[in-house]
């Protein structure tokens, strides 16, 4: 149930036909996970909790640097030095005080994923390299638990949805994690950081459309792939298609 208090806070929420009541009191009772409270997860924590998504999970293990915060807006100055995962979720219950928000300072392994992800009716990854990448794929087709990836690097991103089962998961699409030497980093090449807060903010809205509707919705990104080149203003959809030889989802192996 929402109380007066909440009721009030969510009203422009309330008020669209997709939300109503109901879809309010349904986005309470979801529980997030999001992988990575950086340059992506920082704009997709603060919306999803000021969206009034009831349980959000927050999994980091590193420690606020004065570099983050060119982009990872969900950081103030004096959180220099502090957990992410301990000062993000303080940050985002100062936000919104009628969420339930668990930080848990750790790196994702093939050890704790299971664990971690758990009870989660949507996961969010938007780490920065492609091992976390391609085991939150793995762990989360094997659990059939839906996830939306994210990836951004210098002016350009590119956010992917996947309902296991049902759409293409990320090993389809990329089969194996490149050679490091060949993918640079955001510490290597840079990244403008609003085009972080664009791909993190759609991360959040394909989250939000998701968990009010059910998980049959073809609309959105679930089952495609949406690629973001901030310079030239140009959105890109590519439709992804299930491969049979995958060795995370497929048949035949």
């Amino acid at each position: 149930m929402l109380s007066p208090e909440e009721l009030s806070r969510y009203s422009r929420n309330i008020l669209l036909n997709e939300v109503k009541r109901n879809g309010q009191e349904k986005l309470k009772k979801s529980v997030v996970t999001v992988i990575g409270a950086g340059g992506l997860g920082s704009p997709a924590l603060l919306y999803l909790g000021a969206a009034g998504v009831g349980n959000i999970r927050i999994i980091d293990s590193d420690i606020v640097d004065t570099t983050n915060l060119q982009r990872q807006i969900i950081f103030k100055h004096s959180d220099i030095g502090r957990s992410k995962s301990e000062s993000a979720s303080e940050n985002l219950r100062s936000l919104n005080p009628y969420i339930n928000v668990e930080g848990i300072q750790a790196r994702l392994n093939a050890e704790n994923a299971k664990d971690l992800l758990s009870g989660s009716d949507l996961v969010l990854e938007g780490s920065d390299n492609f091992d976390t990448k391609f085991l939150v794929n793995d762990i989360c087709v094997r659990e059939k638990t839906p996830f939306i990836t994210a990836g951004v690097l210098r002016f350009e991103g590119m956010v992917m949805g996947v309902r296991p089962g049902k759409d293409a998961c990320f090993r389809c699409v990329y089969e194996n994690p490149p050679a490091p030497e060949h993918v640079p980093s955001c510490a290597d090449a840079g990244v403008i950081g609003s085009m972080a807060g664009m791909i993190g903010a759609i991360q959040a809205t394909e989250s939000i459309q998701f968990l009010l509707s059910d998980s049959e919705r073809d609309s959105g990104l679930f089952g495609k792939i949406l690629q973001v080149d901030s310079k030239s203003m140009e959105f890109r959809t590519i439709s992804t298609a299930r491969r049979e030889d995958c060795a995370t989802c497929g048949t035949v192996h």
